[in-house]
């Protein structure tokens, strides 16, 4: 009996040409989409630009990083477990799950519950499961926990579909962020939001000078935008405005003494509930304050 991790990954390809087995060069096509997939899944995730030709970067490699470990017929089993590929600082793995598997955990999680996914990752997973025939198709189980495998077809991906059409339908009136890309001709700025979604906004040339002086800081504008994809938008902004990030002088940068706060405030003594009350506050001051509210 052979034992399944955690980490092992089963992917179940079937289709019209998958019915005794892949043949090589079918197989050939599916890894290279499914890793393509994956590449444009996180590329999105960050907010670049997906479908980059080329030789795969060092992170690109780190997120499609797996090892094929089995495969055997009854249609087309696969088995991979992921590699650990070292990186730079900010693409670690976090508590020791590789890249690559968290990539493709997340990737499962968003088409099982039929959330929006890019349409680069829609289209590449499409060409996966039709490399084995029309009516192709993959079933990924993760772990070895994994009960229930989301199975990727034809059907799945139309639907992710809709639901990523449903949100670049959505019109947005004002975002924050940061604005980092400024481009006097024509005139367009970039802000990144802190979930990651990219804004391209066009600005009159009224608010040229303001918007320079604005470069590297967190702003908040107001105008006519729509979602793209789930990680990019466009907007023509009528209004820009800094976001005060300054901590206030209300909070301190760390605690202060309980002694030294109370002594800051003249108090010497426990001051009861006597210390809540105003001293100018009677008993014809109460009696107009319920008047003024049973009159409403």
């Amino acid at each position: 009996m052979t034992e399944v991790n955690d980490n092992q990954i089963t992917l179940t390809i079937k289709g019209a040409r998958a019915e005794r087995g892949v043949s090589l060069s079918d197989f050939e096509s599916f890894i290279e989409n499914f890793l393509a997939a994956l590449r444009d899944y996180d590329r999105a995730g960050r907010g670049e630009p997906t479908r980059k030709s080329g030789h795969p970067d060092r992170r690109a490699e780190a997120v499609t990083a797996f090892r094929l470990v089995r495969f055997h017929t009854g249609s087309g089993v696969a088995t991979i477990e992921p590699e650990l590929v070292s990186a730079d600082d900010d693409q670690l793995p976090v508590d020791d799950v590789p890249l690559s598997l968290a990539t493709l955990r997340a990737l499962a999680d968003d088409l099982a519950a039929e959330r929006s996914v890019p349409e680069p990752v829609l289209d590449a997973l499409g060409k996966a499961c039709r490399s084995v025939g029309a009516d192709g198709s993959v079933a990924i189980a993760i772990g070895a926990a994994a009960t229930e495998p989301i199975v990727v077809d034809s059907g799945l991906l139309d639907r992710v579909a809709l639901a990523r059409n449903a949100v670049a339908n959505e019109e947005v009136r004002s975002v924050s962020g940061r604005l980092h890309l400024l481009d006097l001709e024509p005139d367009r700025l970039g802000i990144r939001t802190a979930g990651g979604v990219e804004w391209s906004c066009k600005y009159p040339e009224a608010l040229e000078e303001h918007v320079k002086s604005l470069l590297d800081r967190i702003v908040w504008v107001e105008g006519s935008g729509k979602l793209t994809s789930p990680l990019r938008g466009s907007m023509a902004i009528e209004r820009i405005e800094p976001v005060d990030t300054e901590q206030s002088a209300l909070f301190t940068p760390s605690p202060v003494d309980e002694d030294e706060l109370l002594a800051r405030q003249g108090i010497d003594a426990p001051q009861g509930l006597d210390a809540l009350s105003d001293p100018q506050w009677d008993d014809e001051t109460d009696d107009a304050y319920l008047a003024a509210l049973l009159s409403k």
